[in-house]
């Protein structure tokens, strides 16, 4: 018991430690091929760019919309003395315009054709037939 400290009780031949060396070796290769395979793909920084600033965008249309209109609704209770009514109307109605400015930049971004948009191009093709 003496020598289990520092010996594994079986005896070392240089063909051990070059087959496990091989092994060893064959699955380094292996494992670089396999990381190489899966590895994620490089993120673009501009297109990343890109999305944070089209996403500032939009949260920018939104509350625009809602300040614009809590303002207008603000200035009016002003004029007329009509205490908060109006400027919680025009809220409502900054809030409505906001998410509709929200949704139509969307949809510009994505390039799909707005709502409508058949009907619009439409009445301008059938205007030339004078």
């Amino acid at each position: 018991m003496a020598g289990a400290e520092k010996e594994s009780g079986r005896r070392a031949s240089g063909r051990d430690t070059q087959e496990i060396r091989q092994r060893l070796d064959a699955l380094h290769g292996k494992l670089a091929k396999a990381q190489g395979r899966s590895g994620p793909p490089p993120e673009e920084p501009e297109g990343r760019g890109k999305a944070m600033g089209q996403a500032l965008r939009l949260a920018t249309e939104m509350v625009a919309g809602v300040a614009v209109g809590g303002f207008i609704g603000w200035a009016l209770d002003q004029v007329f003395g009509t205490a908060p009514f109006l400027m919680v109307a025009f809220l409502f109605l900054g809030g409505a315009a906001g998410i509709m400015n929200v949704v139509r930049t969307a949809k510009s971004m994505q390039g799909e054709p707005m709502p409508g948009h058949h009907l619009r191009q439409k009445a301008t093709d059938d205007d030339d037939d004078d």
